[in-house]
């Protein structure tokens, strides 16, 4: 990537000035003495203390382009567009007049784009937008006194005149020579405490840089900065890949961009994406009923005829959901000689559903829920001011069938195998034929994965740093039109060829100790991992009885079942948890993969046994995420029995790894400590520190409706000892995608703190270090304004007098898009090729004003390994004890800490606290899985799904890993 292959050195330029602001920032600090820690907001977005010093040095590439911009100023409008009339004839074609008066989407970006064309804006004053609410400009726009226009549209194929109102607000001045001088010297006193800085800037700049690419009729768009081509010359030759045989998916590989602010300049991050994607062959547009004879979905003409048809209708649901809020082409015959042939694109509802006891439509089948052309009836109302015969034989105010309609009107037979299309709703349907639609090129789908294609889709995204780095320098640069692009140069943006090089730190893994009789075993990481062999874990859990079953569609395995845990168990009893190596005397227990009755029967069996199970080891027949959360729900909140589900196929190999990966967690969900460090860090070894970890998390990928109405899920997860072994924790739910918690949090943070003080002798910690998980950039700030003050009441109502716990809040992200690349093969993960475990970067790329930093904990096996983002948002603690070295500190225990993630003997990618609150969100879903599942039919029973909390006998404990 260098030129001549020649690595460059991290721009020294940036480097002294990093150096420079770090000296004169302590210096100052200094003369002004100690600096005492308060409650003020002074505190928050502390400034780094310094960079850190510890570890081995390494050069790495990282995927960010130096950005060029002029020091000028940009004029913003704001946009809104709204509709004033209706004219003209309604909507033809369709079993329904009706239409949607919403601007959004594809119209809404179309009717910016007639508008800014309607100004007739001077070449000399170049304009951007991403086509929904925003327009930047180099000058004033000449508008109206009003900022109003008033403009026709017409979308193709109709004849109906729409008269729209498109607002300019504005315009807003952005300084962007302010930005600039900003990130040379960091003085800007006026927004010191605001995250992010220059928001508005940085946009512009980001519409900017997206704004050819978004223009691009071969290139999609998706959400704002992801962008996918699906042309022949910018498609990577394996980026059409189909996830499976007869799947109506495929996946492309794209790229997103960014501006970021770093010290002493702008940079443009990009990196390399998928997508899944309704199915884009590169020959043009598909026709859907070509689409359904692939998959096999045109099996209308046998519903009704006595055959079993729920394997149809599982499969007719899944396409249902992938088609949904698609766009198509709609094709409309002419209707008569002198009747022109009108072609439509329009967004499509779906497949036409079956609506129990509809009066109009009319179902043939109300049991089956999809309908054909001759399945389903619909009202046809005679038009307004119209004398006009209804078409052929046909009468109106009648009831017609759809075939009928179509066969009369445009002289067309209808398919009689093809499921219908809904142009409407499901409660306004306006049904249209497969045979006359085409799915429009390039759209991304939101859907559920298989398990398969989930699996597929990791294989195709799992490419090596050297891959995806040329990607990114060359595919990504053509797609993105960064390279002689006149639009940019008519801004005066300039975007370097090279992408950047930072100084690194290769931190040394910590080591780990085991209990060997009256002394200890010391085990040396390795590869970023290590293994079990020879010895016990540090304390076992309380004791354990223990029982089995299996789920399975197949036969009952009773005696194989049986033969297979007592040897599992042997093994755990071995290694020092705490079991009996004998079940509890019932016999092996089966259930039907499905059947839930059944399975809550044989729970309530053990609840009513003399000797009830702590432990049920479930055998699974294969992976099934709803048998899975059956079982959780039933054992955790139902009856409060612990419950070991193992994949049937792979315990019964009696294979060590796996037996001991599986035996971690039954030691942790009983109150055990797997292992734990040589070296504790003073923080935590002094018995005065409480790590915490929380999170939200956010139902996605569901049909539209589920995701509106399914709640968001809060998981908190606390320390109760110096080990860090046991985090037992705490959900709840969340208003529907609202990230910011509420008072809620006061009683549950009270209840970790209560927790702590039962474990400690009665003492409350004096230091609280909070990871904070899963929060953008934009939303900092919310954490510091919104969810701050709730765990200060939180403490406020459970310490003693005026004595309060000193704070730290770091935010911790894996959902971002920064990646480091290798410079040296001295250097990297002999598998993967990644940078080594314990790299670490925390200049470069970063901002020198904001506490920062990139870790890298885990050692990547296969793929280009994604570092963890931790930023400080409020500290109390590390500047006050440890000065200059707080960063090196704080690096320090948050890496040493990924090698306590007590369910496996390796570092993991994100710190124990984040990780395990993700986890425990993760379960409070499977607890409410009906409130997730796109098939689910409970409706008034929500209430009571949404009140389920753990059984009294799991709270407290890990019962969630």
């Amino acid at each position: 990537m260098g030129a001549n292959n020649v690595i460059p050195q991290p721009d020294a330029e940036i480097t002294s000035m990093e150096n420079s602001y770090i000296s004169e920032r302590n210096s100052l600090h200094t003369k002004m003495g100690k600096l005492t820690v308060s409650n003020t907001k002074d505190e928050y977005f502390p400034v780094r203390p310094n960079f850190g010093t510890t570890g081995s040095e390494v050069i790495l590439w990282a995927n960010y382009f130096k950005l060029n911009v002029p020091k000028t100023s940009l004029f913003k409008y704001d946009i809104q567009v709204t509709k004033e009339a209706k004219q003209g004839d309604k909507t033809k074609g369709t079993t329904s007049e009706d239409d949607q008066d919403e601007v959004s989407g594809a119209k809404r970006a179309k009717i910016i784009s007639k508008a800014l064309a309607q100004l007739n804006i001077p070449v000399t004053n170049p304009v951007a937008t991403e086509f929904k609410a925003h327009v930047f400009a180099v000058e004033k726009l000449s508008l109206p006194k009003d900022g109003i226009l008033s403009l026709d549209f017409t979308e193709p194929g109709r004849d109906r005149v729409d008269k729209f109102r498109v607002k300019f607000i504005g315009p807003f001045s952005l300084d962007i020579e302010r930005l600039q001088t900003y990130v040379r010297d960091f003085k800007d006193l006026g927004t010191e405490f605001e995250y992010p800085k220059f928001p508005g800037e940085v946009d512009a700049l980001g519409v900017i840089l997206g704004h050819s690419a978004r223009s691009d009729p071969h290139v999609s768009t998706v959400g704002k900065s992801r962008y996918f081509a699906f042309d022949t010359n910018r498609i990577e030759s394996e980026a059409l890949n189909n996830l499976r045989s007869g799947s109506e998916l495929t996946i492309l590989r794209g790229y997103v961009q960014s501006v970021r602010m770093a010290t002493g300049r702008l940079l443009l991050q990009t990196n390399v994406t998928h997508g899944v994607f309704r199915k884009t062959p590169q020959e043009g547009a598909i026709k859907l009923d070509a689409l359904f004879r692939s998959l096999g979905l045109n099996l209308m003409n046998q519903v009704g005829g006595g055959s079993n048809t729920n394997d149809y209708a599982q499969r007719l649901t899944r396409a249902h959901k992938i088609l949904a809020k698609s766009r198509i082409i709609l094709r409309i015959p002419p209707a008569g000689k002198d009747s022109p042939q009108v072609i439509i694109e329009k967004a499509i509802g779906g497949l036409g559903q079956t609506i129990k006891g509809s009066k109009n439509p009319q179902f043939k089948f109300d049991y089956f829920p999809f309908a054909s052309a001759y399945t389903v009836k619909f009202f046809l109302s005679q038009p307004k001011d119209s004398n006009k015969p209804a078409p052929g034989n046909l009468q109106y105010n009648t009831m017609v069938l759809v075939a009928d309609y179509y066969e009369q009107k445009y002289g067309m037979k209808a398919d009689p195998t093809m499921p219908l299309i809904n142009l409407g709703t499901k409660t306004k349907p306006a049904f249209a034929l497969a045979e006359n639609c085409k799915l429009v090129l390039g759209q991304p789908v939101k859907a559920k994965l298989e398990p398969d294609e989930q699996q597929k889709m990791i294989e195709f995204a799992c490419r090596s740093p050297a891959e995806n780095a040329k990607s990114v320098t060359q595919n990504a640069r053509q797609v993105l039109h960064l390279d002689n692009n006149p639009h940019l140069k008519s801004f005066g943006v300039s975007v370097d060829k090279d992408l950047v090089t930072v100084k690194g730190r290769e931190l040394k893994p910590p080591t780990i100790v085991y209990p060997k009789g009256n002394s200890t075993d010391l085990v040396f990481p390795k590869d970023g991992g290590w293994n079990m062999r020879g010895v016990k874990v540090v304390k076992p859990g309380k004791p354990i009885k223990w029982t089995c079953m299996e789920i399975s569609r197949r036969n009952p395995r009773a005696d194989q079942v049986k033969a297979t845990a007592i040897e599992f168990v042997k093994f755990m009893a071995n290694t020092g948890i705490n079991i009996s190596r004998d079940p509890i005397n019932v016999p092996v227990a089966y259930a039907r993969q499905f059947d839930d009755k059944e399975l809550t029967r044989i729970f309530q069996g053990y609840a009513n046994l003399k000797t009830v199970p702590d432990l049920v080891i479930v055998f699974l027949g294969d992976q099934n995420a709803q048998v899975y959360n059956r079982v959780k729900r039933i054992g955790d909140v139902d009856f409060g029995i612990h419950t070991q589900c193992v994949q049937f196929d792979k315990i019964e190999k009696r294979q060590a790894g796996y037996f001991a990966n599986v035996g971690l967690k039954v030691n942790l969900k009983f109150g055990g400590n797997n292992h734990k460090l040589k070296d504790e860090h003073p923080l935590i070894k002094g018995g005065k520190t409480m790590v915490v970890g929380y999170d939200v998390t956010h139902p996605t990928n569901l049909a539209p409706g589920v995701g509106d109405t399914a709640p968001s899920l809060v998981g908190l997860v606390a320390s109760i000892d110096t080990v860090l072994n046991q985090w037992p924790g705490v959900a709840w739910q969340n208003p529907p995608r609202q990230e910011v918690l509420d008072e809620k949090l006061v009683d549950h943070f009270k209840s970790r703190l209560v927790l702590w003080r039962n474990n400690n002798q009665g003492r409350l910690p004096d230091n609280i270090l909070i990871y904070r998980d899963g929060v953008s950039e934009g939303q900092f700030s919310m954490v510091i304004e919104k969810e701050l003050p709730h765990i200060r009441r939180a403490c406020q109502e459970t310490y003693p007098g005026n004595k309060q716990p000193r704070i730290t809040v770091a935010v911790s992200v894996k959902r971002h898009q920064t990646r480091f690349y290798p410079t040296d093969p001295n250097h990297i993960h002999f598998r993967s090729k990644s940078p080594k475990e314990g790299t670490i970067v925390d200049r470069g790329v970063t901002s020198v004003r904001y506490w920062d930093f990139y870790l890298q904990a885990h050692a990547s096996l296969q793929g280009t390994a994604r570092p963890a983002h931790y930023t400080v948002l409020l500290d109390e603690i590390f500047r006050a004890d440890y000065g200059t070295e707080a960063a090196n500190e704080l690096q320090k225990l948050t890496h040493d800490m990924c090698y306590l993630y007590g369910r496996a003997t390796k570092a993991v990618s994100i710190c124990p606290p984040a990780y395990y609150a993700d986890l425990i969100c993760t379960r409070a879903r499977a607890h409410k899985d009906e409130l997730f599942d796109d098939n689910s039919s409970v409706v008034s029973d929500q209430s009571n799904i949404a009140a389920r909390t753990v059984h009294k006998n799991m709270v407290n404990s890990m019962y969630y890993v």
